[in-house]
């Protein structure tokens, strides 16, 4: 997307807000060619979640984050997959709420302070 673009897709006639993961993550490296868009929903909103690749689905045990790692926005905790790696697990409301925020900030009308004589 170009600077200043509006980070919205069209789902079948809806307009959603998105977040590109690896640019949120800031993850460097190679970008796909072709990416995913994950639907979310949380508290009546939906925002789409940008990522490189679908695994699947899996059933895990969430471990919250060590105090170290608390300041980390968008991530609600971790997990040890099969494969004996470490995964971290996203905070969906978190993201909906980032997402959703920043879309309604880019599109407000500019403040206009009002000028109060003494």
């Amino acid at each position: 997307d170009a600077p200043g673009s509006r980070n919205y897709l069209n789902l079948r006639g809806e307009v959603l807000p998105f977040v590109r993961l690896r640019e949120l993550f800031e993850i460097g490296g190679e970008v796909p060619a072709r990416q995913n868009v994950v639907i979310v929903h949380y508290a009546g909103r939906k925002a789409g979640l940008v990522v490189d690749t679908l695994l699947g689905e899996f059933q895990t045990v969430i471990k919250p984050l060590g105090v170290l790692f608390r300041h980390l926005r968008g991530i609600g905790g971790s997990t040890i997959l099969g494969t004996g790696e470490v995964a971290l697990i996203l905070d969906v409301p978190a993201l909906v709420n980032l997402v959703g925020s920043s879309e309604e900030r880019r599109l407000a009308p500019p403040r206009r302070e009002a000028a109060v004589s003494p």
